[in-house]
């Protein structure tokens, strides 16, 4: 199947993964800003946009995304578009040359050892609701995504305007989506990881708590973190100044900031 990717930039690549519901529309900003240094890759993930629907195997779906996209390119994800690009960098590593996971997660869901995340119920709750009201459901998951934001309602004025203008996912896709959520977890192989890797959080994301990353590192030692605190869930779209130069900075540091 062919993906829907939008391309932008001259440079070294860069791929873009958006989250659950969303489609590659949601980095325009972002990208455009990323485009002056970077040859940047928009992608809609299957069933999202314009692209077509394919089940959602995680191994399968990061095959189909490495087989689409450039070889050694820097991947950024945001939400179920990191669990993606987490699964790129764990299942073919030629094909990231850096990592940046943003507002995402090895495992979405709490456990035992795994204090930062979302009770279960939330997401199962949500997948019970998809089949009666796709609408009000996306609605009640994006007004989570913005819980505790100082600007919460700015930012969901935002974030449902773009829905209304791009569109709503594949029923299919937004069902697959919320299983993977519910099911993955990759701690156990995250040290297998070995290019320059980020997690980007926000101090009041209530899908991701800021305290993961501490607990990922006990998993994944090598991984580095930045926190915007007043951030919530989509720090790209509500603090997009201090995102971009606090992720020059680590491009920078790790010397990932190549320009061909």
């Amino acid at each position: 199947m062919s993906l829907h990717i939008t391309v932008q930039g001259q440079g070294e690549p860069l791929i873009l993964l958006h989250g659950w519901g969303f489609n590659g529309r949601i980095w325009d900003t972002t990208a455009s800003q990323l485009a002056k240094q970077w040859r940047v890759y928009q992608v809609d993930l299957p069933g999202h946009g314009q692209s077509p629907m394919c089940d959602y195997n995680l191994a399968d779906i990061a095959q189909l995304l490495s087989d689409a996209l450039p070889k050694d390119a820097v991947w950024m994800g945001w939400s179920l578009g990191g669990l993606f690009a987490t699964a790129v960098a764990l299942y073919h590593p030629e094909s990231v040359r850096g990592l940046v996971s943003i507002g995402s997660s090895p495992r979405f869901i709490k456990d035992e050892d795994w204090e930062h995340a979302m009770q279960p119920k939330v997401l199962q709750d949500f997948a019970k609701q998809l089949e009666k009201d796709t609408a009000g459901t996306i609605r009640r998951f994006l007004a989570l995504q913005v819980k505790d934001s100082p600007d919460a309602r700015k930012q969901l004025r935002s974030l449902h305007r773009f829905m209304q203008e791009a569109g709503y996912a594949q029923a299919d896709a937004l069902r697959q989506g919320l299983d993977l959520l519910l099911s993955v977890d990759l701690r156990n192989q995250l040290q297998q990881i070995q290019c320059p890797s980020l997690i980007y959080l926000g101090g009041h994301d209530a899908l991701v708590p800021a305290g993961m990353a501490d607990d990922c590192q006990k998993w994944w030692p090598q991984v580095r973190k930045i926190c915007i605190k007043p951030a919530a869930h989509t720090p790209f779209l509500s603090h997009p100044e201090l995102f971009l130069t606090l992720l020059e900075g680590f491009f920078n540091e790790v010397g990932l900031s190549r320009v061909s």
